[in-house]
């Protein structure tokens, strides 16, 4: 069973990265907990889990879970590292929580992870989501003005999360082909459109040309597939304004483009005022203000 002190650490998120190792022998399911990182609080934790321990630890599988539970009530999470492999680990299915202030890992043998926490996946996801929403919006996160649309291209490590330059897609390798999970692809055109907004690209941007451009890229990706002379050219950009979009040089880059597309279309549909005979009509409508100004 996890040391009380330890537990009492943990809960009172006093560590830098913490890994819970899970066992299950002879049918037995034994957690243990390693801390690391020197204590800050020096012992003053929040009394109220001196009560809700004693309940709490009897179960163990009650246990794990309100451990987990109150790691992602009390961290922002901005990314997850599944079926990872780690050197203190080598017999185990590692899983990392990665949050604004440290990592969690998750070190599982002999069963399957959801046998201790059930819906694991969807709830360090959730958690995820809102994690790098809140960031974006608070201003937290630096991010600059190119974005990689990154896709996971292996079954053993599949990760998630935002880092400096890149968003990296929870997705899945089903069949030889990458799948993408319905609310992960919801959450990654919203993320395009917001991190489009913070650049403050949907103040000016007339999204019906962008479409346009968009589509004629498209061509000229499947151009450059299909034609082996354009190989060299290795066309794998896009701007809007100052932002950046870099893309694949095999066949993700379609499924890239058609993630950006669809943000497109959605800001389009958002912001549906702004289209050619808009533009036209503002621009002449800033001359007329200007020409009147002046003769007066």
């Amino acid at each position: 069973m996890i040391d009380i002190q330890k537990l009492k650490r943990f809960l009172s998120s006093d560590f830098d990265n913490a890994v819970l190792d899970i066992k299950k022998i002879d049918g037995i399911i034994i957690p243990s907990l390693v801390i690391e990182g020197k204590t800050k609080l020096k012992g003053k934790y929040i009394d109220i889990y001196n009560e809700e321990l004693i309940k709490v630890k009897k179960d163990v599988k009650k246990l794990c879970n309100y451990m987990l539970e109150n790691f992602l009530r009390n961290h922002v999470v901005i990314g997850a590292s599944y079926f990872t492999l780690k050197q203190n680990y080598p017999d185990r299915n590692c899983f990392d929580i990665i949050t604004t202030q440290g990592i969690f890992t998750i070190a599982i043998s002999g069963m399957n992870i959801n046998e201790v926490f059930a819906d694991f996946i969807k709830k360090i996801e959730f958690a995820k989501r809102e994690g790098i929403t809140k960031q974006i919006v608070q201003g937290n996160m630096e991010l600059g003005t190119q974005m990689f649309l990154s896709l996971n291209q292996s079954k053993k490590n599949v990760v998630t999360g935002l880092g400096a330059y890149s968003y990296q897609i929870l997705s899945l390798i089903k069949n030889g082909k990458i799948i993408i999970p319905n609310y992960e692809k919801k959450f990654v055109i919203k993320f395009i459109q917001e991190f489009l907004r913070m650049h403050e690209i949907t103040d000016n941007c007339c999204f019906e040309r962008e479409i346009m451009r968009l589509k004629d890229f498209y061509e000229k990706l499947k151009e450059h597939k299909s034609n082996s002379f354009l190989e060299s050219l290795k066309i794998r950009r896009y701007t809007i304004d100052n932002i950046v979009f870099d893309f694949y040089d095999d066949d993700k880059a379609f499924i890239q483009l058609d993630l950006l597309m669809e943000a497109i279309r959605g800001l389009k549909s958002e912001f549906g005022y702004q289209t050619f005979t808009d533009m036209i009509e503002n621009k002449q409508l800033v001359m007329k203000r200007y020409d009147y100004g002046g003769r007066k």
